[in-house]
């Protein structure tokens, strides 16, 4: 018996390891399909930058343009241009306030000192020039790639040259050959909207359980949030670059769904976040939990994963069915304002109807409009249960 009872939970251990070790495994690929892209966008940014730098300044000079060029890379590939163009001159400040040091003053110090001289050289450059950190920092790496690994002996104003070579043809590249920023500024749209309509429907499971384990993790998952939205607007960031370079001028159009989102979705992680503390105060104090609410949150999981349609360019079906949901939700929680319940549940009513007045700017509606809708649908927010 105990034999038997030992190989079960053997087996049930190993199942669980093969569980993760699965799932980390489809993480790993999900990022490399993510980044990717970009991955064999470096690699051919520095491939294109050494020949260059090759062809006019021979081998041995050809030392910094794909490192440079690999740096601006993935700046450019997942930030902004202003910081690619940054790390590029700082590169080439490091480099010619080390090579000027080695060649005027020689090798001093046993090389220690001369490292140490010529990094804040070229820092204090970087400083009087009054740039930003990321371009004080790389002309600091420059200089230590000078005076530490570069061969000695080459013209300054070569390696100057090679940096810039690495930098323009890395921003070149990113601005004709990078991923199309749409579908990233789209995915990116996706992942929040799908995250926030998971931790509604983990909260309607709650409250229709009572379970508060559920209600709490539920809360954590909420304030994650905020870290899907820093993604977004990284991908957003890229697409505007891509315009302004001249690159699918269009593209602005395309992402309108997506930017009228964005400006609803600081006030929809807020009411999530509200949305989650209540129901875990009303699980974990066993107050009565309505059906109404209940459904109330399911049908603002539907809304939000409606709106995540229409960013992913469903259309304008997705659009009306994530207004129908919203004001369904905000209808059917709204009914517990003519009753006599508790100030939990009170609290949690209020909050559907702000985040189905968020769902509903995030259409397209202006804030009036979308106020009139919530009225017409849900009745005002200030019912009051009838007296005796």
């Amino acid at each position: 018996m105990w034999v038997w009872l030992l190989r079960l939970y053997r087996l049930l251990h190993l199942y669980r390891l093969a569980r993760r070790v699965g799932g980390r495994v489809r993480r790993a690929a999900a990022r490399l399909r993510r980044y990717g892209p970009s991955v064999l966008l470096a690699a051919l940014a520095a491939g294109l930058a050494y020949a260059a730098a090759v062809r006019l300044f021979g081998s041995e000079e050809a030392f910094f343009a794909p490192i440079a060029a690999v740096v601006c890379a993935g700046i450019a590939a997942g930030q902004r241009i202003r910081r690619a163009l940054e790390l590029a001159v700082g590169v080439a400040v490091g480099l010619t306030a080390a090579d000027i040091l080695v060649h005027v003053i020689g090798v001093i110090g046993a090389g220690a000192v001369q490292l140490a001289v010529a990094v804040g050289l070229a820092m204090g450059t970087a400083v009087l020039l009054g740039t930003s950190s990321v371009l004080v920092n790389q002309s600091a790496v420059a200089a230590v790639l000078v005076v530490a690994l570069a061969p000695q002996g080459g013209n300054p104003l070569f390696r100057m040259g090679d940096a810039l070579i690495g930098g323009a043809v890395a921003l070149a590249l990113g601005a004709l050959a990078a991923p199309d920023p749409r579908r990233a500024v789209r995915r990116a749209g996706g992942e929040v909207l799908a995250h926030l309509a998971m931790v509604l429907r983990g909260l309607s499971e709650a409250l229709e359980h009572s379970d508060p384990a559920r209600a709490e993790r539920m809360m954590a998952e909420s304030a994650r949030v905020e870290a899907r939205v820093g993604e977004l607007d990284k991908a957003l960031a890229v697409a505007r670059e891509s315009a302004r370079l001249g690159r699918r001028r269009r593209s602005a159009q395309a992402r309108l769904p997506v930017v009228l989102v964005r400006e609803r979705l600081d006030m929809m992680a807020a009411t999530a976040r509200a949305l989650a503390r209540g129901t875990a105060v009303a699980v974990r104090y066993g107050q009565p939990v309505d059906q109404r609410l209940v459904t109330a949150l399911d049908s603002l999981a539907v809304a939000v994963t409606e709106l995540r349609r229409r960013v992913e360019g469903e259309g304008t079906q997705a659009r009306e069915g994530a207004r129908a949901a919203a004001l369904r939700a905000a209808e059917t929680a709204s009914q517990l304002l003519a009753e006599d319940r508790p100030l939990t549940a009170s609290v949690l009513v209020g909050q559907v109807r702000a985040a189905a007045v968020d769902i509903l700017r995030a259409t397209g509606l202006d804030q009036p409009h979308a106020v009139r809708l919530l009225t017409d649908a849900a009745g005002p927010p200030d019912r009051r249960p009838p007296g005796p």
